[in-house]
């Protein structure tokens, strides 16, 4: 018996027009809530040499796709060419709303990298870095 895949894809807010970006997450970090801009280039980099030291063991940078609306943000994995999405074994890997997202950061001397500071939960003093890179940096003009 053959098993059953679906390729409708889950939309977070299904009447909202959204904007799909193809991007490698090179990796996150958990820091504090009150972490302030001028600190976020060292987060980034650490997160980058912390994907580089990976790297050489297993691949540390992954194809997802960060899926922007007015109403949120979702970043879910790519699943690929060959193989169908499938909800059963295909999560996401942040889902919030706009106003969880409060430092969004890009590095002029690289364009091709960015990071957002996502809120954890309310109550909580801590906040996930995510940095992203983009194969194409002028797709990214969007976000700025």
């Amino acid at each position: 018996m053959e098993p059953i895949t679906f390729t409708a894809r889950r939309h977070l807010f299904p009447n909202e027009a959204s904007v799909d970006f193809g991007l490698q997450l090179v990796g996150s970090l958990p820091v504090h809530a009150l972490t302030t801009m001028p600190m976020l280039p060292w987060v980034v980099a650490e997160v980058r040499r912390l994907s580089g030291q990976s790297s050489k063991k297993e691949p540390g940078t992954k194809q997802v796709r960060l899926c922007v609306s007015p109403s949120g943000l979702r970043c879910e994995p790519e699943p690929g060419r060959s193989q169908q999405w499938d909800p059963l074994i295909c999560s996401s890997i942040f889902e919030c709303k706009p106003q969880h997202v409060h430092k969004l950061i890009h590095n002029s001397h690289d364009p091709s990298y960015f990071a957002c500071l996502i809120k954890d939960n309310a109550g909580s003093q801590q906040s996930i870095c995510y940095v992203f890179k983009a194969d194409d940096q002028t797709k990214l003009s969007l976000l700025w």
